[in-house]
């Protein structure tokens, strides 16, 4: 009995880290916001270009441009963003291809993130567009715990952008999506393994 109540707590632990490693993601690059685009785009200081994933802010011809973009700046202009970058595409390739495709993060207060697409979404000033990426807009929550998220990362050094960043080739997303998977599979055969070895206990 003992045995099977051990077995089931680790299994749970194992899944429940899974899952919020899913739902809240990970934070893939920190740096300072240094201008904002438009109501989902903006700069960093390592030179790159955002885009905010999955949301849709007004072009600078629609209706609600100005007020999508100065709510973006209120929640990030020179602050610290987390970044979670998408693992399947990376970069933007409908749009001009050198923009790298996020879900955003910056501080809320001691202990929580919030999430900067969710918050643009709550407020009205973007809509749902649900591409094809790692991320799903309707499992987000506004804000994340700090540890969940992952951000004890140091912001990135501010440096002069030399070049427009080169999008990732083919086979470093191939060499991704293998990591990915190998995460999982090492996941599974952890608890294959803690379960032969409780039984085999057991037995003794």
């Amino acid at each position: 009995m003992k045995r099977a109540v051990l077995l089931s707590i680790i299994v749970t632990l194992l899944f429940a880290t899974l899952l919020l490693a899913y739902v809240y993601g990970e934070v893939d690059k920190t740096s300072t916001v240094t201008r904002v685009i438009d109501g989902d785009t903006f700069d960093i200081a390592t030179g790159e270009r955002i885009r905010l994933a999955d949301v849709d802010a007004p072009e600078y011809y629609e209706s609600g441009y100005t007020e999508a973009t100065e709510y973006l700046e209120s929640l990030i202009d020179g602050k610290t963003v987390y970044l979670d970058v998408d693992d399947i595409y990376t970069y933007d390739y409908r749009g001009t291809g050198d923009r790298l495709v996020c879900v955003a993060y910056v501080d809320y207060d001691s202990t929580n993130l919030m999430n900067v697409n969710e918050a643009l979404l709550e407020e009205g000033y973007a809509e749902i567009s649900n591409y094809y990426n790692e991320f799903d807009p309707n499992s987000w929550s506004l804000l994340v715990p700090k540890e969940t998220a992952d951000a004890t990362q140091s912001p990135s050094p501010s440096i002069t952008p030399t070049s427009t960043p080169t999008p990732e080739s083919d086979s470093d997303l191939f060499t991704e999506d293998i990591l990915n998977v190998a995460v999982v599979i090492f996941a599974i055969i952890l608890v294959i393994v803690i379960f032969v070895v409780i039984n085999k206990t057991g037995k003794r």
